[in-house]
């Protein structure tokens, strides 16, 4: 939510009438509106998201740490030099040169040591490290030159240590040598043991081809750079990784191929402290399983403050009014980040992060498992489609919670705490009768989009709990929503000159009523907006039947004063009583309930539903009459 003041007391002075397409309505929340039937503005692709076709599998050989002691060459490194049993490998000193297939089991110690691969293209070789411990102090401690694919396999029980000088400059051929342990092949970890690598003058481990970590074993990663890089992909499964970096924890770099430049997590445990982002990827970045705890920058604690949620409640620093966009040059800290496409199909993830928690300039699916979110700004962006259609998402710290071009709830449990926006539809193409105000003000033909089909949704939001800057469609679900405690935003909101459209599901969204809005309009249940007088923080509220049966029940964690509430049992021709701060029988930790009772508490109004809906905007001053369509007041939209 980002306002200009200038252009908006410019809009205040010279606009008495907006022209949506639409008949203005009654703005008392009171008073009982005509029906609308007219169709929504449904997006035709529904949220669906296509994953890009790239190799998720791992080979039998990634997977197979077995090696036969007998025909592998030994390698034993020392201060005075390096002893060989076998063929294929040569020292000079205390560097090691490997130049036929095979494998070679390595141990010992040196200050001052080097490994160097430099086998046929076509050629594979397993490197088994049993309790080496190497530094090289002018370079990379493991070269990979040339070679098809190198197995990195840590012993059974094994402690092995890797470590690079603070300062060289290396290269081969026209490649800089930037890697702890770099290699120019597909390179592959496995094995049960455990590996310590300091990477001292920039990256861990980098592959200029793919990077499989794939075992049992442990390995832990402190870097000025990256920690762990493969170009054409990182692919991950059980290995328990521990990194901190000072650029990016893992990413996958190619942009040239689009079945490349990905990274996939089948499973596994990973730390992630980073100075850069957590994770990123160019194709996709996909988890499918395990645990991750991804930090960056410090966490969200440190970055800067971003106030919402006001418009009209007064000038604050680093809020809304006068707001700018950041100078800020520092490098990109978010915690999940991909060009083109995050999916989080399970595990469990915990994101701690300076910026966006989870980021894609495609889009963002979340179909399972347990993903907690901390940002220091938006919690999950994706600039084209963002759906959850399944598992527990908690967003429990952000500026706007979920932010997209198109946002669709399908399934699963969702909470979102945000400082601004809730969910903010936006296709942050802008727009004052046409361009210039952000989110499309008094533009109906925003492409943002907002769809709430199923799942249950818990929002806190200072700003607007549900704002779509284009149509609104809800078709199903549970939505609970504690909005605005100021007058300057509201519970819900979509674009001028849009829909809001209900035909399915529970909604009780309460808030300040200065910029309160109803649904446009309504098959199948009805819709009321009503105001229920200033309701104190815990303060539960209801709606019953002509029965007194509870068609549904919240209780907000913040004060209110007045609710938007739509549920199946709603209908046209019938009365109903709103009640605050009763007992309702078998509520959840949210004060939820449906098909209930209720004891105590007081009416705070009773609506007669001579249409599907009654209410369309609070009344006075800037809350009232000058939005058509029932909207609640003129002011701009949402970026």
């Amino acid at each position: 939510m980002k306002r200009f003041l200038s252009l908006f007391l410019c809009l205040i002075l010279t606009v008495t009438t907006v022209a949506c397409g639409q008949t203005d309505k009654n703005d008392s929340p009171n008073g009982a509106e005509d029906t609308s039937n007219g169709a929504s503005g449904t997006q035709s692709t529904q949220g669906d998201i296509t994953p890009p076709s790239v190799d998720l599998d791992f080979s039998g050989n990634d997977l197979d740490a077995s090696f036969d002691a007998s025909e592998a060459t030994d390698v034993v490194f020392s201060e005075n030099g390096i002893e060989i049993k076998g063929q294929g490998a040569a020292a000079e000193g205390c560097r090691l040169l490997l130049t036929e297939p095979g494998t070679y089991v390595l141990s010992g110690s040196c200050k001052d040591g080097k490994i160097t691969v430099s086998v046929g293209e076509n050629d594979k070789v397993k490197l088994v490290l049993d309790g080496l411990d190497l530094i090289c102090k002018d370079g990379t401690a493991l070269l990979v030159t040339e070679g098809d694919k190198v197995f990195l396999t840590l012993a059974d029980g094994s402690k092995n240590k890797l470590a690079d000088g603070a300062s060289y400059t290396e290269t081969v051929g026209e490649t800089n040598v930037d890697g702890a342990i770099f290699s120019r092949a597909d390179l592959t970890v496995n094995g049960s043991g455990t590996l310590s690598v300091s990477a001292n003058n920039k990256h861990g481990i980098v592959s200029k081809d793919d990077l499989v970590l794939a075992g049992t074993g442990t390995l832990s990663v402190t870097s000025a750079g990256v920690a762990l890089e493969g170009k054409d992909c990182v692919k991950i499964r059980e290995m328990t990784l521990d990194l901190t970096s000072g650029g990016d924890g893992i990413r996958s770099t190619n942009t040239e191929d689009s079945s490349r430049g990905y990274v996939y997590v089948e499973s596994g445990t990973l730390t992630i402290k980073s100075e850069g982002d957590g994770i990123q990827a160019e194709t996709l970045l996909q988890i499918e399983g395990g645990s991750l705890s991804i930090v960056t920058g410090g966490g969200s604690e440190n970055a800067p403050i971003k106030q919402g949620g006001d418009m009209m409640g007064g000038f604050r620093p680093g809020g809304n009014f006068g707001y700018t966009e950041s100078t800020d040059t520092q490098p990109s800290r978010k915690g999940l980040k991909c060009t083109s496409l995050v999916l989080v199909n399970g595990g469990e993830v915990s994101v701690d992060a300076y910026d966006d928690g989870i980021h894609s300039d495609g889009d963002v699916s979340i179909a399972g498992g347990k993903t907690t979110v901390a940002s220091g700004d938006d919690g999950i962006h994706g600039e084209k489609i963002l759906q959850v259609t399944g598992g527990e998402l908690t967003v429990k710290k952000s500026y706007e919670g979920l932010e997209a071009c198109e946002i669709y709830i399908k399934d699963g449990k969702t909470s979102v705490t945000a400082s601004d926006d809730g969910l903010n539809a936006s296709d942050g193409s802008g727009g004052m009768m046409g361009g210039g105000f952000p989110g499309g003000m008094m533009g109906g033909g925003s492409a943002a989009y907002l769809c709430i089909s199923g799942g249950y949704l818990l929002v806190d939001a200072a700003g607007d709990g549900l704002d779509s800057n284009g149509n609104f469609d809800m078709t199903g679900g549970t939505v609970l929503v504690a909005g605005p405690t100021n007058s300057g935003n509201g519970a819900l909101d979509f674009g001028d000159g849009c829909t809001g459209s209900v035909s399915g599901g529970i909604l009780i969204a309460v808030g300040a009523s200065g910029m309160a809005e109803n649904f446009t309009n309504a098959q199948n249940q009805g819709s009321m907006l009503v105001g229920t007088g200033t309701c104190q923080a815990g303060t539960g509220i209801a709606v019953c039947d002509e029965n007194g049966r509870v068609l549904a029940s919240f209780t907000p964690n913040k004060a209110y004063q007045c609710a938007v509430i739509t549920a199946p049992g709603i209908k046209q021709g019938e009365t109903y009583t709103v009640y605050a701060g009763a007992d309702v029988a078998n509520a959840d930790e949210n004060g939820f309930a449906k098909e209930s009772t209720l004891s105590g508490g007081t009416a705070v109004a009773t609506v007669e539903m001579t249409s599907l809906l009654y209410g369309s905007g609070m009344g006075g001053g800037m809350g009232g009459g000058m939005r058509p369509g029932g909207g609640g007041g003129m002011r701009p939209g949402r970026k």
